[in-house]
């Protein structure tokens, strides 16, 4: 099969890219063309990692190859972030396999059509999306006054109305979409990580070099540092806690933003000196921060209702978790960790793999959560045996390129949908209109025919 593969890519530090990398090296017997964001040049292309199972392409070059030699099908790893901007204007016109990685793109879209000065394309799609919202609510986001307001009209309807077929990542979100727009395919898969490995010796260097404790009991976030991971509740936390429990430690491992300063929350709690910041750690170095864990934070709220891959890789080394109580999340075994049974709604009879927290009683069950995994080893032991469990059998790279072989030919044999009669016009321009205004202008015959019928191009969207 012959397939166009939009997504970023490593070196990015999207997760995505990570994911994509790792789909990409076990697909087998494809001819595929990645294609990643050229628009500041050719360099990002020079830049890319090589990729095992695909040839890396810059996106300009995709409409000239698919004349070349069609495609049987086109891919597109959908995320809410600038990372994915440039895909947008192909996703619309080339209609193939949407991955929808969050369930939420309000503010991502937002963002890239207003920094391009297309307020008014923006407000179209937002109203073609919410008809019966009132407008104005757009230009609260155009004011910058959006904030959490997008997660109330997540904007994702162009993407699924553009596809062939959609794929997910948890069921609960397969249904959620299935029953908002019942004429779509919408499929569920598998998400799958690598098996991290650990090198020996590896926890007890990590803990050298940053000065923890060997007897520490070690409380790890994974990825981005950013107010939604809820580690500011985590440090309300442990100024509870870390008084009557000396040896517990927090590490974050993950790039820091702007706009969010743990450190500083931690030293007005008095909790500074517990709080470990590693920043940023290469895909090289990560099973070792993974060794040096022995329980894994993976907190989110407000949420895109995504499937978190970082905390897949916690379950695949074998540690106990502690999540946020999220619809999406139901089907993960856990514990409540007030009464230590078995959460109401999960899985019957299954083995429990992580504590859940619920966000009405955050800040208690996390002080509960805290001293119970601190005090008690044979939990974080048996928790984390389960977990490993958990990952051998419902979140393997083998069980996720399993999934995609049957999806890639779903799709590929899936016709490609009618285009919506009353889609924004921008997104059903072919992108010539400059070309024949000036051309009009010029008293010069433009011999290109207009509309889904006309010159391929990557247009405006």
């Amino acid at each position: 099969m012959r397939i166009a593969w939009f997504s970023p890519l490593p070196p990015d530090r999207s997760g995505i890219a990570a994911y994509s990398a790792d789909v990409l090296a076990g697909l087998r017997g494809h001819e595929i063309d990645a294609f990643i964001d050229d628009t500041s040049g050719q360099d990002a292309v020079l830049r890319a990692r090589p990729l095992a199972g695909a040839s890396i392409r810059g996106a300009h070059e995709f409409v000239w190859r698919r004349a070349r030699r069609p495609y049987d099908v086109v891919v597109y790893q959908l995320g809410n972030s600038a990372a994915h901007d440039y895909l947008w204007p192909y996703l619309v016109r080339y209609p193939g396999l949407v991955v929808l990685h969050d369930a939420q793109l309000h503010q991502s879209r937002a963002r890239a059509l207003i920094r391009q000065f297309r307020e008014d394309d923006y407000k179209a799609e937002f109203r073609y999306s919410y008809p019966g919202v009132p407008p104005l609510l757009a230009d609260l986001v155009v004011a910058g006054l959006g904030a959490t307001l997008c997660y109330f009209w997540p904007m994702v309807q162009i993407p699924v109305e553009s596809a062939r077929t959609v794929a997910v990542h948890n069921a609960h979100l397969a249904s959620a979409l299935r029953g908002r727009f019942p004429g779509c395919d919408i499929v569920r898969i598998h998400m799958g990580v690598p098996d991290p490995g650990v090198p020996p010796g590896a926890a007890a260097g990590v803990r050298r070099r940053h000065g923890i404790p060997e007897d520490a009991v070690v409380f790890g976030s994974f990825g981005r540092v950013t107010p939604e991971k809820g580690l500011t509740a985590v440090v309300r936390a442990l100024a509870h806690v870390a008084p009557s429990v000396p040896n517990l430690r927090l590490l974050t491992v993950g790039e820091p933003v702007g706009y969010y300063n743990l450190v500083a929350q931690a030293r007005e709690l008095g909790v500074a000196d517990v709080v470990v910041s590693a920043g940023y750690v290469g895909d090289g170095e990560l099973a070792s921060y993974l060794a040096a864990t022995d329980v894994c934070l993976n907190l989110r709220w407000p949420t895109g209702r995504e499937t978190s891959a970082a905390w897949l890789r916690c379950v695949a080394a074998g540690k106990p978790t502690i999540v946020t109580d999220l619809a999406h999340q139901t089907d993960v075994p856990s514990l409540d960790v007030r009464t230590m049974a078995a959460a109401p709604g999960g899985p019957a009879g299954a083995e429990p793999v992580c504590l859940h927290i619920e966000l009405v009683d955050e800040i208690p069950m996390l002080r509960l959560a805290l001293q119970r995994l601190c005090g008690d080893a044979g939990l974080r032991e048996r928790l984390g045996r389960a977990a490993r469990r958990y990952w051998e059998e419902h979140a393997t790279v083998g069980l996720m390129v399993r999934d995609y072989e049957g999806l890639l030919a779903r799709a590929a044999a899936a016709p490609d949908p009618p285009r919506p009669p009353a889609w924004p016009a921008h997104l059903a321009a072919d992108g010539s209109a400059l070309a024949r205004a000036l051309a009009a202008e010029a008293g010069v015959p433009y011999p290109l025919a207009a509309g889904p019928g006309g010159p391929e191009s990557s247009g405006r969207a």
